[in-house]
């Protein structure tokens, strides 16, 4: 795994111990971690990509998790036949684009279409809860926790592995790879299509 990130993360120790949902393995890597390079380095180290998906999820700046979220649900070999949950995607992707309170707050609305069993929805959840309030407009802001858009994207990441129209083939490693690109700087165009290529080698 690679430990030099191109861009600046989110590094709260107790966000991560408290929200991350880290195994105990991955909570004994965080207490010895020195920063969040060396966090991640220690987890790679483990049998399970998932810790490293956990707390890659909060450390990530908001638009690069919902924009993972949103990369990995496009796996997702149906979805275009999936009109809820592709408009979900649609508008958490145009929200990464704008970073608007209207795009955030629209991206909830058609989360509510989605069943919330399913991960398109969780991607919309991430890209609303990145926005400068949970109200709906014109009632006083509620600014969302920090932590937030990082679970929704986790919850994305998890309920996707298990969808049926993906068959078992895609694993966290393989999203940790997305990530992991984003987190390099890089836009995940690559890596999400070298995780499709697997993914049509193992049809």
């Amino acid at each position: 795994m690679a430990t030099q990130s191109a861009i600046a993360l989110r590094y709260q120790r107790a966000e991560l111990d408290q929200k991350a949902d880290l195994s105990p393995s991955g909570k004994a890597c965080l207490a010895m971690a020195r920063g969040p390079q060396d966090l991640l380095g220690a987890l790679s180290g483990l049998p399970s990509a998932e810790d490293s998906v956990r707390a890659l999820a909060l450390m990530l700046p908001h638009r690069q998790v919902v924009w993972w979220a949103c990369l990995c649900v496009r796996l997702l070999p149906d979805l275009a036949q999936r009109p809820a949950d592709l408009a979900a995607v649609e508008q958490a992707e145009a929200w990464v684009q704008s970073a608007a309170a209207a795009d955030a707050e629209l991206a909830g609305e058609l989360a509510g279409n989605c069943d919330l069993g399913k991960a398109p929805g969780w991607a919309a959840m991430a890209a609303t809860w990145s926005g400068p309030s949970l109200a709906p407009r014109g009632l006083q802001a509620v600014p969302p926790a920090p932590h937030l858009p990082g679970v929704a994207a986790r919850t994305a990441l998890i309920l996707l592995i298990h969808d049926p129209a993906l068959g078992g083939k895609v694993g966290m490693a393989d999203l940790l790879e997305i990530g992991l690109a984003l987190m390099q700087g890089d836009i995940g165009r690559k890596a999400q299509t070298a995780v499709m290529d697997r993914l049509r080698g193992a049809a």
